[in-house]
């Protein structure tokens, strides 16, 4: 018997840039939501409302969940540092386990050279039908004139049908061709969407799908005693001329990409069932971080930024033959989790030294706790130039014009990107920095961290014991000497 026989298949959904509050699980996490197929798996499954990315940007979290690693272990620390050929990943151990791992979708975590280690096919997404060229110019250009007070916002509204042959539709439908001649093998489907990524856009029926007036408000831009670079981002995108109506728009326009990813990954889910494969197949719906979206009057991101609505992410778990003791689960869970519990999903043994925590034990009951804190970090220092986001030098190119005020915050004055760390616990935040403002909020009484309570004698004693945890996970995972002996004497 081949040592891959009998093992579950893994689907990996991941999305980018979604927040964890935009599920519904039947209106318990977000009533508003449309997210019917995501609730459907959550409920064969289980749903964790506290799970954490380790990095508020895509290459570094995407490194450290496949890797079990936090990106101070390894270096991963922009978009520019991604897995080299010689480091262990989850999708590299499965390969010589005998899975058959395709992926299909955006990289943010592979070097070139590392693909072949790691990935048995790596399927190329169909060019968009269609005038190939007037789609191109269509999805590219921000459609609001110079002066506009959404020009630099991120919004760029209704799109388009001609739009909507996008890079996301390429993979579902590159996807459900593969799992329609599925291999003997147990596969590994690792899927890479685009979408809820900004630019905020969609076609309909998801434009309209959300009453403007309904979405939750946004969280207010109070940002006095916040670190520098929040007022910098409001005033450089031209955010502070934006109303609430305005970030209503918004934020109806992102949830509508999200209900447009969960019909997408419901179409996926549907096929598993039709060749019968669903109850083999081991299911991951997870992002690699979440998105302002309005909150604190800004949109997108910032790489040493750790609201909640940039480092909590969705989680939903199904795991064959596992009957859970309940679905939705409150427990602090570390993003890097997903490895070490993958790892026992495919029955694989490793001295491979990582930081990952398995969750399979929580769900059969056999521990009560299984983080007591989760730590998230970010940021470059100036001696890093290799970590810096490249400037954009025109604000009217093609999509990355929107990126024109970002790189240039960060050129110009880099201390407001300078490396910082987090430790989170169900009811304190820390955020320690380099440079800059440090943060301090109680998030039982403050889950929207509206008041910095950094700077009061009140809570010294609670700083005190958070650095203290802080440290010594720094000391403990400082670096990860490689978990194989060699020595030539």
């Amino acid at each position: 018997m081949a040592e891959s026989d009998n093992l579950p298949n893994i689907l990996i959904f991941m999305p980018d840039e979604m927040r964890a509050d935009t599920i519904s699980m039947d209106n318990h996490i977000n009533p508003v939501m449309k997210t019917p197929h995501i609730d459907s798996v959550a409920k064969d499954g289980v749903i964790f409302t506290n799970c954490f990315t380790v990095n508020p940007v895509c290459g570094p979290s995407r490194c450290c969940t496949f890797t079990g690693q936090f990106v101070h272990s390894n270096g991963h620390r922009s978009l520019y540092q991604l897995l080299r050929p010689h480091e262990e990943n989850l999708f590299n151990f499965l390969k010589k386990k005998g899975y058959e791992v395709i992926w299909i979708g955006r990289n943010d975590l592979f070097t070139k050279k590392a693909i072949k280690n790691s990935v048995t096919k790596r399927i190329r997404m169909k060019l968009p039908s269609g005038n190939l060229k007037e789609l191109v110019k269509q999805v590219k250009l921000n459609p609001h004139k110079l002066k506009d007070k959404m020009r630099k916002s991120f919004y760029f509204g209704e799109r388009t049908e001609l739009q909507a042959e996008d890079i996301d539709k390429s993979i579902i439908e590159s996807a459900l061709e593969y799992l329609d001649s599925p291999p003997k093998k147990p596969f590994c489907l690792y899927l890479a969407l685009n979408f809820p990524h900004p630019p905020y856009t969609v076609e309909e029926p998801y434009f309209s799908m959300y009453d403007r007036s309904n979405v939750p408000k946004p969280i207010p831009p109070k940002l006095d005693d916040k670190p520098e670079f929040m007022q910098i981002m409001q005033q450089r995108y031209g955010l502070n001329q934006l109303d609430e109506a305005d970030f209503r728009e918004i934020r109806a326009t992102y949830y509508g990409m999200v209900s447009r990813v969960d019909d997408q990954f419901g179409q996926i889910i549907a096929k598993l069932k039709d060749i019968g494969e669903y109850d083999n197949t081991a299911i991951v719906f997870t992002a690699d971080h979440g998105d302002y979206t309005g909150d604190y009057g800004l949109t997108e991101k910032w790489p040493n930024a750790f609201q909640d609505c940039l480092i909590h992410v969705p989680l939903v778990l199904r795991i064959p033959g596992l009957s859970p003791q309940k679905h939705l689960y409150e427990d602090l869970i570390q993003s890097i989790d997903i490895f070490a519990t993958l790892m026992e999903v495919a029955q694989i043994n490793t001295k491979y030294t990582h930081f990952s925590k398995n969750i399979l034990p929580l769900l059969r009951g056999e521990t009560d706790i299984h983080r007591e804190e989760v730590f998230a970090e970010g940021g470059y220092n100036p001696r890093e130039p290799q970590c810096f986001e490249i400037p954009i030098k025109n604000p009217n190119l093609p999509v990355v014009g929107i990126y024109y005020d970002k790189t240039r915050i960060s050129e110009e004055k880099p201390s407001t990107v300078a490396r910082s760390a987090m430790i989170r616990t169900q009811e304190w935040k820390l955020v320690i920095r380099d440079k800059g403002k440090e943060e301090l909020y109680n998030l039982q009484e403050d889950p929207d961290e509206l008041t910095n309570l950094i700077e009061s004698k009140d809570y010294s004693q609670v700083q005190s014991r958070l650095k203290e945890k802080l440290l010594r996970w720094y000391l403990n995972s400082s670096d990860n000497a490689h978990w194989k002996k060699s020595r030539v004497l």
